[in-house]
C-alpha cells in the first residue's frame, strides 16, 4: 500500500474539519468541499514538489504546501457558491 494513499485522504480530512470549525457551520456544501480538499492537497504538494518548496516534509509529502492548497482551494469554492443565484420563496 503506497504511503500517498492514507496521507492524501488524512490531510486533506483534516483541512476540511479545520476549515468547517473556523467556519462554523455544516450544510449541503461540505461534500464539495470535501472534494475540494482532495485535490487541493494534491495539487499543493505537487506545486511544493516542482518549485522546491520544503517547509515540512514527511517522506514525500509537503504538508504546508498541501495544506494551504487545500485551503485555498476550499475557500475559493467556498466564496464562488456565494456567487450563485439565490433563491427567493414566496
Amino acid at each position: 500500500m503506497p504511503p500517498w494513499l492514507i496521507w492524501v485522504p488524512m490531510l486533506a480530512l483534516i483541512n476540511l474539519l479545520v476549515f468547517v470549525a473556523v467556519r462554523g457551520r455544516w450544510g449541503r456544501s461540505v461534500l464539495v468541499l470535501g472534494v475540494a480538499a482532495l485535490i487541493g492537497v494534491v495539487a499543493g504538494d505537487q506545486v511544493a514538489g516542482r518549485t522546491g518548496l520544503e517547509i515540512v516534509r514527511v517522506g514525500d509529502m509537503h504538508l504546508v504546501a498541501a495544506s494551504v492548497g487545500a485551503q485555498l482551494l476550499m475557500l475559493a469554492v467556498s466564496l464562488l457558491s456565494a456567487l450563485g443565484p439565490i433563491r427567493v420563496e414566496d
